[in-house]
């Protein structure tokens, strides 16, 4: 199924938008591409329902651990499974506060679900999951089996060693 490109390119300017809100530290511009019954996955597995609650745990990231982070991004592709149900597959990367360039370990994938309603594109899902390296996951479960006494240690090292 392949409807008119003003169809894909207003899947595309809703996921520009919502970097454009990130940018700008808005919680509700960033949610409102969502329907009124979203479903939201963080990268860590946390699930958020409604635009409201998108919006305001947003907010509250952006006023704390991520006020100042910048959001870069871009759409893989759209495909149109109706004319009007389609998934955008996206990718975005965060750079932190006092950084110049994003870190590999911010980079992610997303999968979103949009339905048409009243001639009008909304997200109904969202997931967000982090793109790592089988490197980084094996790092990841040895480092599950360690004690939390060491996991502390291992931890203290890594933040000595930052330049």
């Amino acid at each position: 199924m392949k409807p008119d490109n003003v169809d894909e390119t207003k899947l595309k300017e809703m996921h520009a938008g919502m970097i454009e809100a990130w940018n700008r530290g808005s919680g509700a511009g960033f949610a409102a591409p969502f329907a009124p019954d979203a479903d939201f996955i963080g990268f860590e597995g946390s699930q958020l329902k409604g635009r409201s609650q998108i919006a305001q745990f947003h907010q509250m990231l952006f006023e704390t651990s991520l006020k100042g982070t910048r959001m870069d991004g871009g759409v893989h592709f759209v495909r149109f499974l109706r004319a009007e149900f389609a998934v955008l597959h996206a990718w975005a990367t965060t750079t932190l506060k006092g950084q110049t360039n994003a870190s590999s370990s911010r980079d992610s994938l997303q999968l979103f679900v949009a339905s048409k309603h009243g001639g009008y594109w909304q997200f109904d899902a969202m997931q967000n999951s982090r793109r790592i390296t089988m490197e980084q996951q094996m790092f990841a479960d040895e480092f599950a089996t360690l004690s939390p006494g060491d996991q502390g240690e291992v931890r203290h090292r890594v933040a000595t060693m930052r330049h």
